[in-house]
């Protein structure tokens, strides 16, 4: 429902304001997802909703040992929640939780995740892809944020 709700706003603004592309592989996200959670500003709640991943939700044979797999699993336990991403793919943050927001931005990016995530106030939406593409459809400072992701070695396509 939330899936089909975000889908709707984005086809109000079927093409995205910006789109930054950044060269995926083994390095630091903490700066670019912290980055990315700063520019909701003053928030109320955001949606992280999970949509994709190659390598799957992180349940399947081979992914047990991916240390990223398992701390984002640690995590979510530590959050009471033990289902299957498949099965509960979304998480609510709120202005208190900044830090674990940034922290599961920075997860997605490392694992590959197709992500929608969705701020407000301001109806907020931005996509992350495996793709290594970021789109901003609506908000999220995305002057200030490209800016900073630039500097982070990111690049407008």
């Amino acid at each position: 429902m939330l899936e089909k709700k975000l889908r709707r706003q984005i086809a109000e603004h079927p093409r995205p304001k910006l789109v930054l592309c950044y060269k995926s592989g083994n390095r630091d996200y903490s700066q670019a997802a912290n980055s990315i959670a700063a520019s909701m500003g003053e928030f109320t709640e955001v949606m992280l909703l999970f949509l994709f991943c190659i390598s799957g939700d992180g349940w399947n044979a081979g992914t047990e040992e991916n240390a990223r797999w398992r701390e984002y699993h640690e995590w979510r336990s530590s959050k009471g929640e033990n289902r299957r991403l498949y099965e509960t793919p979304g998480h609510q943050f709120s202005p208190a939780e900044a830090g674990d927001l940034s922290k599961v931005i920075e997860l997605a990016l490392h694992l590959g995740w197709d992500p929608l995530v969705a701020a407000r106030p301001g109806r907020q939406i931005l996509f992350l892809s495996h793709d290594d593409r970021m789109e901003i459809y609506r908000g999220f400072q995305r002057r200030a944020l490209a800016e900073r992701l630039i500097r982070l070695g990111y690049w407008y396509l």
